[in-house]
């Protein structure tokens, strides 16, 4: 799920903290659930954080605490605790609330939420809350707020709306600049040289000359507007030089994608048809899914380009156009599987069943699998400001796990990207992510065209073995 907490406001939070620093998504009721347990289990111990709360009336309200959460039972001192508004009935309009009573700053029970102050200013809740609709009907109390921080002629009304109903709660961890973590995976360097020297291998990728193949196929399959299309786009883009919309994409309920496309690429600088193609199928929602034997006749390289998919009357191999004995350079040499980032801890129960069942056709064939882990500027602000963060994102990072833990694959095959949707000119950054993910790919089809070779020759060596035999009785 997405952080809701944008940059400005971080811009903001950390000007009142008074020194350079960084925010670690811990906690998210509507991720983690609303309870103590698990409020104290991601939080205690933490260091400094910060509790956001956002409010049906669109306030966005909290507390910054320097020292750790606990369970203790007891209070919390901290002369550098403050409460804020940041947010008031939608509309921007920061305020800092200083704590005046810095031996009652916070108080850390097992029993309870984040709670601030004596008596107490902010108490979140107790108990396990559950969801109503949208919204999270906190059962703690603000109308004490005042009490242990100084409201500077506030009122909980003007502060919280005097108002417990959320449709979410975010707790950070503040980390300093200089003790940034480390990368969760290691990355080329984000410049000009590195861009370059990736598009320079793209343009000269060949296929082995023994497998026969004039160019790689990756297939591209996901949910409806997971970014199928603007994937071919973007990759489209970058070797065109310029921001391109060859293939129709959008946020549509339905599939943009109404027939099956090999996309050739080619490259606007030698005006070469690149050795890779990117292959593009209508998408799938959770009443509407992809149908297998169609899918078994993609990968298998029986269904022609520019085949229209018609729902009443599936492709079958007595069809028009229908490729009856495929060669390797007919296949799927690759699958991408693109997931949305930012809803792929709710993807629907329907949707996930169906790619594991594709994905089984796959594995029984033993296709290469990647996943394309988009929009993850949705993911994270941070990320949504710079992509050169992307790598030191925790909010991406847990995204790319969930990805790698429903779909069953290694961490190191869920591909993080930021397609090109509403950038009006290239960006290096994006070049980067892109090229990468699309390397990523035509490396697992040479190794799966190497293995077709591989079995081929020992299905020819066995059939000699056995002419052989024959020969001699």
């Amino acid at each position: 799920m997405p952080e809701l907490l944008n940059k400005n406001y971080r811009d903001q939070l950390v000007t009142w903290i008074g020194k350079p620093c960084h925010f670690r998504l811990l906690y998210k009721i509507s991720r983690d659930g609303c309870s103590p347990t698990s409020f104290h289990q991601q939080c205690d111990g933490q260091g400094a954080t910060v509790t956001v709360l956002y409010n049906t009336n669109n306030t966005i309200y909290g507390g910054y605490l320097s020292q750790s959460w606990n369970s203790n039972g007891g209070y919390i001192e901290d002369s550098d605790a403050f409460l804020f508004r940041l947010q008031y009935n939608k509309s921007s309009n920061p305020l800092k609330f200083p704590v005046n009573d810095k031996s009652k700053a916070g108080y850390g029970s097992s029993v309870y939420g984040p709670t601030f102050g004596d008596g107490h200013d902010i108490y979140t809740f107790s108990g396990t809350i559950t969801r109503s609709g949208n919204e999270f009907p906190l059962n703690g109390s603000v109308s004490k707020i005042g009490k242990s921080y100084n409201l500077n002629g506030q009122t909980v009304d003007t502060v919280t709306n005097n108002s417990l109903n959320v449709t979410d709660l975010e707790i950070y961890r503040i980390v300093d600049r200089e003790d940034e973590e480390k990368p969760w995976r290691e990355h080329f360097e984000w410049t000009t040289k590195t861009m370059q020297e990736l598009k320079e291998t793209l343009q000269v990728y060949e296929p082995r000359m023994e497998a026969n193949v004039p160019a790689a196929n990756i297939l591209l399959i996901g949910q409806i507007g997971a970014g199928k299309s603007s994937f071919f786009n973007s990759v489209d883009s970058i070797f065109r030089g310029r921001v391109t919309n060859k293939a129709c994409s959008g946020s549509s309920e339905r599939s943009i994608t109404t027939m099956y496309r090999r996309y050739e690429l080619k490259d606007s600088s030698t005006k070469k048809v690149l050795n890779f193609r990117l292959c593009d199928t209508c998408g799938f929602q959770e009443g509407s899914a992809l149908d297998a034997q169609e899918f078994s006749f993609i990968v298998c390289g029986n269904l022609p380009d520019c085949y229209r998919f018609n729902p009443l009357v599936p492709f079958e191999s007595d069809t028009p156009g229908y490729i009856k004995n495929p060669d390797l350079k007919d296949k799927i040499h690759c699958v991408a599987f693109v997931i949305d980032g930012s809803t792929v801890d709710v993807m629907p129960d329907k949707v996930l069943k169906h790619m594991k069942d594709l994905q089984a056709r796959m594995n029984h064939r033993g296709l290469p699998q990647v996943v394309l882990l988009t929009k993850i500027d949705k993911i994270c602000p941070e990320v949504a400001d710079d992509v050169t963060k992307t790598y030191t994102g925790t909010a991406v990072c847990d995204a790319v796990n969930k990805a790698a833990e429903i779909m069953g694959l290694p961490s190191a095959q869920i591909l993080p990207v930021k397609n090109y949707v509403s950038e009006p000119n290239l960006k290096i950054a994006l070049d980067i992510l892109i090229m990468k993910a699309l390397k990523r790919c035509i490396d697992f089809a040479d190794d799966f065209m190497d293995e077709q070779l591989l079995r081929i020759a020992a299905e020819e060596k066995k059939s000699d073995t056995e002419n052989q035999i024959k020969k001699f009785d």
